[in-house]
C-alpha cells in the first residue's frame, strides 16, 4: 500500500492513492499571468503551487474579487501547448479524465456545503482540455507551517476554539452525507484573526447511514494522521475515519510533533505491545483535562472505541469547556515543538493544492 510522509510535505503515489509533491512547477506546466478562463470570467495573476493532481493559481474575477483556481495538470501524463492541456499518449487519457473528474467531485461536494470554517467553492468548469474549480481566497497559514514555524500563535487557548470550530464543520459536513477523508495539517487554513478553515475536499467520499458510498476514486493516506482503516483498498470508512484525522491534527497542534502512524500503533496492538502513542490526558495542565481525554478518544486505534459521531464529540467539547477552571487553558510557558526547518511566516493565500 502506497504510503505518506506528511512531515515533509512529500507523498508517494502508489496503487491509485493521491499524491502531492512540492510547490514548484516546470515554467510550461503553468499557465502565464494574464491568461484568461470561463470567457474571461477569471483572469490569472500568478502560480501558487503544483499538487500531485495539479497547480493552483491566484486569480481576479470579473469584478476584481481575488479567487484561487485549481487546474487539472498532472506533469506526469500532461503536457501544455499554450493554454491547452493535452495527454502525452492515447493511453494517458483514461488517467487525465479520472483527475478531472476526482475535481469535479470536489466541486460538487462543496457545493452543498455551507460553513464559516470550510472552504467556499465558487464554480468548476471544462476548459482548455481540462478542468477548473474556482474557490473563495482564504487569507492565512496552514497549520502544518503554524506548528513548525510559529508553535507561539497556538496557545492553548487558541487550540481549544480552534477544535471547537473544526468539530463544528466536521458535523456540518457529515449532516451533508460527505466524509472528507484528508483532514491532516496543511489542510487547514488559519486566518489572521485565528479562524481555522477546512480546505481540499479532493478525497471527499459520499456517506449513507454512516457508511461510505462504494469508491474507485483517488484516496490520499498520510502517515500519521490518516486512521488505519484508510489504508485498506476499498474499505467502507464512516465518520470515525475523519474523527481520527482530526484528532491527530489536533494533536500536532498541541505536541507540535506529528503524532506516531496508525498502522505502527494497529500492530504494538496486534502484538500485544503497548500503544506507541502517549495519551495526552495528564500531561498538560494548560488544557482542559478532558479536552485532552477527548482527542485521545479520537485517536482510539479501533474505529468503535472513537466518537460514534462528530456531534458526540462536539458535545463532550462542551462539556470539557464547562467543566474548565478559569484559568486553566492559556497560562503557562508555550509548549515545545520539535525542531523544524527554517520558515517565514506571514499572512498568505493557503495553497489549497491538487
Amino acid at each position: 500500500m502506497g504510503r505518506a510522509v506528511s512531515a515533509g510535505g512529500l507523498k508517494q503515489m502508489k496503487l491509485g492513492i493521491r499524491t502531492q509533491t512540492d510547490t514548484r512547477a516546470e515554467l510550461d506546466d503553468v499557465l502565464m499571468p494574464g491568461t484568461r478562463l470561463q470567457g474571461g470570467r477569471y483572469g490569472i495573476r500568478s502560480f501558487l503551487c503544483s499538487g500531485g493532481f495539479g497547480n493552483t493559481y491566484l486569480a481576479r474575477d470579473a469584478s476584481g474579487r481575488e479567487v484561487v483556481v485549481k487546474e487539472c495538470f498532472v506533469p506526469a501524463f500532461n503536457r501544455r501547448s499554450q493554454s491547452q492541456v493535452l495527454c502525452r499518449s492515447e493511453m494517458q487519457r483514461q488517467s487525465h479524465a479520472r483527475v478531472m473528474r476526482s475535481l469535479l467531485d470536489e466541486a460538487s461536494a462543496l457545493d452543498c456545503l455551507s460553513h464559516p470554517n470550510i472552504v467556499r467553492a465558487l464554480e468548476a468548469f471544462q476548459e482548455n482540455g481540462t478542468a477548473y474549480l474556482v474557490l473563495d481566497r482564504v487569507s492565512g497559514t496552514d497549520l502544518q507551517q503554524l506548528a513548525e514555524t510559529a508553535p507561539d500563535r497556538l496557545t492553548p487557548d487558541q487550540v481549544v476554539q480552534l477544535a471547537r470550530q473544526l468539530v463544528s464543520a466536521l458535523v456540518h459536513v457529515h449532516a451533508q452525507g460527505l466524509l472528507h477523508c484528508d483532514i491532516s495539517p496543511d489542510n487547514v487554513c488559519v486566518t489572521p484573526q485565528g479562524t481555522p478553515v477546512l480546505i481540499d475536499f479532493g478525497s471527499a467520499r459520499r456517506c449513507v447511514r454512516g457508511v461510505s458510498e462504494p469508491h474507485d476514486g483517488f484516496t490520499m493516506v498520510k502517515d500519521g494522521y490518516s486512521p488505519p482503516e484508510l489504508y485498506t483498498p476499498r474499505a467502507a470508512l464512516g465518520p470515525q475515519a475523519d474523527i481520527y484525522a482530526l484528532g491527530a491534527t489536533l494533536y500536532l497542534a498541541i505536541r507540535g510533533k506529528v503524532p506516531v502512524d496508525s498502522q505502527s500503533r494497529r500492530t504494538a496492538r496486534i502484538d500485544g505491545l503497548a500503544d506507541p502513542l502517549a495519551p495526552l490526558a495528564g500531561t498538560d495542565p494548560r488544557y482542559p483535562a478532558a479536552f485532552l481525554a477527548s482527542i485521545d478518544r479520537a485517536l482510539s486505534v479501533r474505529a468503535a472505541a472513537r466518537y460514534a459521531s462528530a456531534r458526540d464529540w462536539l458535545a463532550a467539547l462542551d462539556a470539557a469547556q464547562d467543566e474548565a477552571t478559569p484559568g486553566q487553558a492559556g497560562a503557562g510557558a508555550p509548549h515545545p515543538v520539535a525542531p523544524s526547518r527554517p520558515r517565514r511566516v506571514e499572512p498568505a493565500v493557503c495553497q489549497t493544492g491538487i
